[in-house]
C-alpha cells in the first residue's frame, strides 16, 4: 500500500490520467498538485487537489503534497509524464518499508530511459535528516533533484535506484509548450549557477559539505522572493 502518491503537473492533464491508469497498488491518499490551476479532475478515482495561485515548481509541488499529509509514514511522488509497469509500485513500497533508517528510492540516472527524479519515495526519517526539496534555490525546475541527492548522500540516507519497467516520456511539460521551453532556456543555466554557488561545484564536482559552505544543517535554504519572481514560468 502507498500511503501518499503526489502528482504535480503544469500541463498535459491527459498524461496525469494515463499515469493513473498504470497504478496497480492500493493508494491511501492520492494528491494532485494542479500547478496549471486548470481545475481539471479525475473521473477514474477519488483524489485530493492542491490548486495554488501560481506555479509551485517541481520541488515545491513535491513539498506541498508532503506537508499537506504530515502524518504519513512515507511519500511517493511521480511526474505526469511517466507510467508505472506491473509490480513497480509494490517493488518501490517494499524497498521503502524494508529500510531501517532514512531512505530514498528513485530512478537510476545511468539508465537513459528514465530521469532520476521522474519519481521518488522518501520516509519520515529522510525528511528529518535532510529536509524537503529546496524550492527557493532551484525554482521552478531542474537541479532540485541533484541538490536532494547530494544532501541525501551527505546525510547518510540509504539511496536505492530502481527502474523496473517504468516508462517515461522525457520532458513532456517543456516540449508541450513553446513559451515554457523558452523560459526554461533562461532559468536552467541560472539554476545551474545557483547549484555551483550552493555546493562549490556542479553536480559530481561539489566541494562543500554544507550549503554555501556555512555551518548550517543540510536542510538550510534561503528564501528568495525576488529570485522566485524572476524565474517563474507561469
Amino acid at each position: 500500500m502507498i500511503p501518499v502518491l503526489i502528482i504535480p503537473y503544469l500541463n498535459r492533464f491527459d498524461l496525469v490520467e494515463r499515469l493513473i491508469e498504470s497504478i496497480d497498488e492500493r493508494i491511501d491518499r492520492l494528491v494532485i498538485v494542479d500547478n496549471a490551476r486548470s481545475g481539471e479532475m479525475l473521473t477514474s478515482r477519488p483524489a485530493e487537489y492542491i490548486r495554488p495561485i501560481s506555479n509551485l515548481g517541481c520541488g515545491g509541488g513535491f513539498n506541498a503534497g508532503i506537508v499537506q499529509t504530515p502524518a504519513a509514514p512515507w511519500w511517493l511522488w511521480a511526474s505526469n509524464d511517466m507510467e508505472f509497469g506491473p509490480g513497480d509500485m509494490a517493488a518501490i513500497a517494499e524497498r521503502v518499508e524494508g529500510a531501517s533508517g532514512p531512505v530514498m528510492v528513485t530512478g537510476d540516472r545511468k539508465d537513459a530511459r528514465l530521469l532520476r527524479n521522474v519519481y521518488g519515495a522518501v520516509n519520515r526519517a529522510t525528511i528529518e535528516a535532510v529536509g524537503l526539496f529546496d524550492e527557493w534555490t532551484f525554482f521552478p525546475a531542474y537541479f532540485e533533484d541533484d541538490d536532494y541527492e547530494y544532501r541525501c548522500r551527505q546525510g547518510d540516507v540509504e539511496w536505492i535506484e530502481y527502474n523496473g519497467s517504468i516508462k517515461h516520456q522525457r520532458s513532456s511539460t517543456i516540449r508541450s509548450d513553446p513559451a515554457i521551453a523558452r523560459r526554461n532556456q533562461d532559468t536552467y543555466p541560472q539554476n545551474g549557477a545557483r547549484y555551483v554557488a550552493k555546493w562549490g561545484g556542479p553536480p559530481g564536482q561539489e566541494r562543500f559539505s554544507r550549503p554555501w559552505n556555512l555551518p548550517v544543517p543540510l536542510s538550510y535554504t534561503v528564501p528568495d522572493l525576488a529570485g522566485r519572481a524572476k524565474r517563474t514560468w507561469s
